[in-house]
């Protein structure tokens, strides 16, 4: 898959968002928004489209009950994001705060992952 987006965009050049907690987000909330477009605030003046390409639930029989499953974004080949927490945005979504990884990179750009392990509370 080759990234065809822009590589930075200069901050502030958007509509203010809503702010979301992560504990608010969940697998199916991502899994509609595959292919879409997420932009990460780089830096203090520029922010990277990211692609979520992926939305996945964690492997079955986890025992408790559990919400934990992962999220697999593409991006340009540089700038290369920090490991690190990073403020999102997503026109659907909102602004949220999201650690990821950099787990990959090819001539077409670089991968990234977050993980969420949560324990679902019996109601």
């Amino acid at each position: 898959m080759r990234y065809c987006g822009p590589a930075v965009l200069p901050v502030g050049l958007h509509v203010p968002m809503r702010e979301i907690s992560l504990e608010q987000l969940s697998l199916a909330d991502f899994a509609g928004l595959r292919h879409s477009r997420f932009r990460v605030q780089a830096d203090a003046r520029n922010t990277v489209e990211l692609e979520l390409v992926e939305a996945t639930p964690a492997a079955s029989g986890s025992s408790p009950p559990s919400g934990n499953f992962s999220l697999l974004f593409h991006g340009p080949l540089r700038p290369i994001l920090a490991q690190r927490i990073h403020r999102f945005e997503h026109d659907q979504l909102g602004r949220f705060d999201l650690f990821i990884v950099p787990v990959g990179q090819t001539d077409a750009g670089t991968q990234y992952q977050a993980v969420f392990n949560r324990l679902i509370r019996p109601e």
